[in-house]
């Protein structure tokens, strides 16, 4: 027999016990590393106007560190999150049926753009989010000002907050126009951990799970101090003046960067502004513009930046250290000044090495390696002469575009856009038929069925994907990688300036790997490539079946506009790790170093194997040979013959630089 529970027990206790306390977001101050997202963080928590997007893969910390904000702001403060299935009713507001009736007025419903007033508004995985709706979030946002018009009803309501944002580029692109009205531009990845700080990560990962309270009383007094600092910080932006020649100094590096537009100038003024008051000072200076130009100049960039961008030009009439100076002082400022220069040096982005060791006319390697781009992925003809602008071609879904013609729904489910025009088409030669049948108390005036139904099927331009695999394995340290950077660094201002996606793909080591996602930004790969190390074995096989795998990702994203994809292959043809060495565990590699080790030729067989596979993927290619050998066997060429795309070898020394030599 079951026992009942004793009636005397307050029926509240009950629910008491029920209850789950929802544990608050991690402290601001118990997150390690990040220093970048987080100085970017505090700069916005100063001035709202400041919107930040931060970028980073899967499990960096984008969204905890977004989070992390709330207990830094006002105790009054709200925080709203915008969820990836919302309507435009629930972001800007609409009217409250159920009220309106009570009360026999209309009422609005406000929206989430009005709630965040005063406080933050987070946008997580924002790039899954519908374009349209994006846009009128951020032009609401900017106006400061929400307006609801409906039927009957337009009201606006004040919207000014911090906008705060977070995506995975690996998941769906974003759109570069949208990344440019935030103020603010950061990445997590940006973040090299040390064996200590991971470490030290993990520790508050797991305390924070066994005992949340712990973690939040032992950085109470932490935070307590750094909300009051914000709110002196606060209090003086207004009185934070920006001298004439620190205004100078951002306008020029912007313009040597080529960021475009006006947006990065104004927000590098407020960040500098932000930046000196968060040090509660009323002049800016050099430091608070190299947290500007960290911010907000580079991640616009459109060329390399400046050597000296985060380094401040010498002061003009700088007074020289007395001759009469103690040895003991001169060396403690010569150690000052040293310390000064390694932080300077460490804010610098990486530059490009001249490829000047190779002793060959790069001028002419570059434009012979640009012509065999052309005519490999050239798709249509003018007056007999090769064009190497890629052909227009268009993505069609029933999500987003533009209306082309009706279509049947697959499988008998209605998903997607309703062609209105084509359903009363399809419904009108029945109406009489269905009239009759109805009952006479049914008065609709058409009568639609679930066959009627039409869809509108959308089209859209579509982008071009250029992946880069680049072999910098060891072998290519002495086979002109610096040339074939710098044929690398052209094609990608070409890339840019047809607004292509670019990705890369490095091949070193043991395995592949995806260097950079999908993205418009080429500047991201610059970087990337240049200062990509050089080292260790090959693995061509690895290398060809990781950059098809970012192809056919590519195309299957629910947002893709990716239509034709091209990889342009950079490598010397000489194979030294087989597949199942790349993919396999330590086991695997140790079977394959006894007896039946797979020789170079099997090496090379299993290459053309998997370049053929990825040849009836449709991907076209470009095999570049680096070989710097006289004597070769022409691999590469028959490399490119698998892949179905077009063979080039950067010219030997003989036949390009001889005349200049001698």
């Amino acid at each position: 027999m079951l026992a009942r529970a004793p009636s005397s027990l307050p029926r509240a206790r009950v629910r008491a016990r029920a209850r789950v306390v929802d544990p608050p977001t991690l402290p601001f101050t118990a997150i390690c590393d990040h220093a970048a997202v987080k100085t970017a963080l505090l700069l916005g928590c100063i001035d709202d106007s400041l919107s930040i997007i931060c970028t980073g893969r899967r499990g960096s910390g984008k969204s905890i560190l977004c989070k992390s904000v709330r207990d830094l702001m006002r105790s009054d403060a709200p925080f709203v999150s915008i969820p990836l299935g919302v309507t435009e009713d629930r972001v800007i507001g609409t009217v409250d049926v159920e009220r309106s009736v009570r009360s026999g007025a209309t009422v609005l419903q406000r929206g989430l753009l009005a709630n965040a007033h005063g406080g933050a508004l987070y946008v997580d995985e924002i790039n899954l989010l519908d374009d349209a709706l994006l846009a009128m979030i951020q032009s609401n946002i900017a106006a400061g000002i929400v307006r609801t018009e409906r039927e009957g009803l337009s009201v606006t309501a004040p919207c000014q907050c911090l906008a705060l944002a977070s995506f995975n580029p690996e998941e769906a692109e974003l759109r570069a126009h949208v990344v440019d009205r935030f103020a603010m531009i950061c990445s997590t990845d940006d973040s090299a951990m040390d064996m200590k700080t991971r470490i030290e990560a993990l520790d508050v990962a797991m305390l924070w799970q066994d005992d949340w309270r712990c973690v939040v009383r032992e950085h109470e007094h932490e935070q307590s101090e750094l909300r009051a600092h914000l709110e002196i910080s606060r209090a003086l932006l207004h009185e934070v003046t920006l001298p004439e020649n620190q205004v100078c100094r951002m306008v020029k590096i912007a313009v040597e960067a080529g960021v475009q537009g006006h947006r990065g100038d104004i927000f590098a003024a407020k960040v500098a502004r932000a930046s000196a008051a968060l040090r509660h000072s009323l002049i800016v200076n050099d430091g608070d513009v190299n947290v500007a130009v960290s911010l907000v100049i580079l991640p616009r960039a459109t060329r390399d930046p400046p050597e000296d961008a985060l380094t401040p030009p010498p002061p003009q009439g700088a007074r020289q250290a007395p001759a009469d100076r103690g040895e003991d002082e001169e060396k403690d400022e010569a150690e000052d000044d040293t310390d000064d220069v390694d932080v300077g040096n460490s804010e610098l982005e990486p530059q490009v090495q001249e490829p000047d060791e190779s002793k060959l006319d790069v001028s002419s390697l570059i434009d012979s390696f640009e012509r065999a781009m052309h005519r490999s992925f050239a798709e249509k003809k003018t007056r007999g002469t090769v064009s190497g602008r890629t052909k227009g071609e268009n993505v069609f879904n029933i999500t987003r575009g533009r209306y082309v013609k009706p279509m049947f729904p697959k499988s008998g489910q209605i998903r997607g856009k309703i062609a209105i025009d084509a359903t009363l088409r399809a419904a009108a030669p029945y109406q009489i038929f269905r009239r009759e049948r109805r009952a006479e108390h049914d008065s609709r005036r058409i009568f639609i069925t679930k066959d009627d139904v039409r869809l509108k099927k959308l089209s859209r331009k579509s982008a071009s994907l250029t992946v880069f695999v680049v072999d910098a394995s060891g072998s290519m340290a002495m086979n002109r990688m610096a040339v074939a950077k710098a044929a690398v660094f052209r094609l990608l201002a070409l890339s840019y300036t047809k607004r292509d996606l670019v990705a890369l793909v490095q091949m070193s080591g043991d395995a592949a790997f995806v260097a950079l996602p999908p993205t418009r930004s080429t500047i991201f790969v610059t970087r990337r490539l240049a200062v990509m190390p050089c080292g260790g074995g090959t693995p061509l096989a690895h290398g060809l079946t990781v950059a098809a795998r970012v192809a056919v990702n590519s195309r299957r994203r629910g947002k893709s506009t990716v239509g034709s994809v091209r990889q342009v292959l950079l490598t010397d043809g000489r194979p030294t790790r087989s597949l199942t060495w790349s993919q396999g565990n330590s086991a695997s590699r140790q079977r394959e170093l006894g007896p039946g080790a797979p020789t170079r030729q099997n090496l090379r067989d299993e290459c053309l194997e998997v370049a053929r596979a990825v040849r009836r993927l449709g991907v076209k290619s470009l095999v570049v040979d680096t070989d710097s050998d006289f004597i070769g066997d022409r691999f590469c060429a028959s490399l490119a013959d698998a892949l179905g795309g077009t063979y080039h070898a950067i010219p030997k020394l003989d036949a390009v630089a001889l005349e200049s030599l001698i």
